[in-house]
């Protein structure tokens, strides 16, 4: 044929090499199998090259019991076999991955929810590097942010299991993760607000925060339009909820938010968000913060937002 011969692209060199990989795996679980005293039935031929490395795993797990509930067209493209249970005409299929899975009860008996805390080890962290990160090389505003001595990179940070503040493993609005469904946000503190204090004598009122954030084709509209609103309005409230907890601590957590989207928002291009804390509450129990979202070059406003954060600490406080 007219391919014989041809060098394969980066995309079909890095299949060829996966499925080499996932074939060596099947064979070290099978093996591993067999030495245990497992009978496993032989995995399908196909599955090195049209399984993921989970599905395989899992296949063993189970001793051949779970299968992908899909097939591969000629085409390479993947398709949904009609499911052999009672569910075959639930909308999208049901997968059994999902049986089982429950949100873990966090009751915390939180002692030190102070923004020092907080700050201390996100600004320590800084932004670690970020495999599905949306920035090219020398972005003019990630540059330009990273160069103010005033201004300080941090990521959203948590409370583990141990209540000690640590940086969030898995985040729809943060980090890594939510770089790979299409949302690049970097934050950065900035030190000099922190006590140039407010009119009402409140050295967090005035606060501020500056982010860079990008939006990739997975949050889109769809089909490569413009960024979808509810990922800019994300961004926004992500950008200001850091914000309340670098300037009030690990407990702060969105309770109103009300946006504004004037204009679309592309895909692939840098933004500014600029954040700042407008008022507090009775005991500092309530946080105002307004956001917007511009570009950088034109100053142009693209969204807004007005948001109301509750101190949960505080809050608890008060009721004890």
């Amino acid at each position: 044929s007219g391919r014989a011969g041809k060098v394969p692209s980066w995309h079909e060199a890095r299949h060829l090499e996966m499925t080499e990989r996932l074939g060596n795996l099947a064979l070290v679980l099978a093996e591993e199998e067999e030495d245990g005293g497992g009978e496993v039935p032989e995995i399908p031929d196909e599955a090195p090259e049209t399984w993921t490395e989970e599905e395989i795993r899992e296949y063993y797990r189970s001793r051949g019991a779970r299968k992908p509930t899909r097939e591969t067209t000629r085409g390479g493209l993947e398709q949904q076999r009609p499911s052999t249970s009672s569910e075959c005409g639930l909308a999208g299929g049901t997968r059994s991955e999902n049986e089982g899975k429950r949100q873990e009860e966090r009751n915390l008996d939180v002692k030190n929810t102070g923004p020092e805390a907080y700050r201390s080890a996100a600004i320590e962290s800084g932004i670690a590097f970020r495999p599905h990160g949306l920035f090219p090389p020398g972005d003019a505003l990630l540059s330009k942010l990273c160069g103010e001595s005033h201004l300080r990179p941090f990521e959203k940070h948590l409370l583990d299991e141990e209540e000690r503040v640590v940086a969030a493993r898995q985040s729809w609005a943060a980090g890594n993760s939510a770089c790979a469904s299409g949302l690049d946000l970097r934050c950065f503190i900035d030190l000099q607000s922190l006590t140039a204090g407010g009119s009402d004598g409140d050295t967090t009122v005035g606060s501020r925060l500056s982010a860079a954030v990008r939006f990739g084709d997975a949050a889109s509209i769809g089909n490569g339009f413009s960024a979808h609103g509810g990922a800019i309005e994300t961004s926004l409230d992500e950008a200001t909820a850091e914000l309340a907890k670098m300037t009030q601590g690990v407990m702060c957590f969105t309770t109103e938010a009300n946006f504004k989207l004037k204009q679309k928002v592309e895909l692939h291009k840098t933004y500014l968000i600029e954040a700042t804390v407008t008022k507090l509450g009775i005991r500092g129990m309530r946080v105002f913060i307004e956001a917007e979202l511009k570009d950088p070059d034109s100053g142009q406003v693209a969204a807004l937002c007005s948001v109301q954060m509750a101190n949960m600490a505080k809050v608890t406080a008060k009721r004890n």
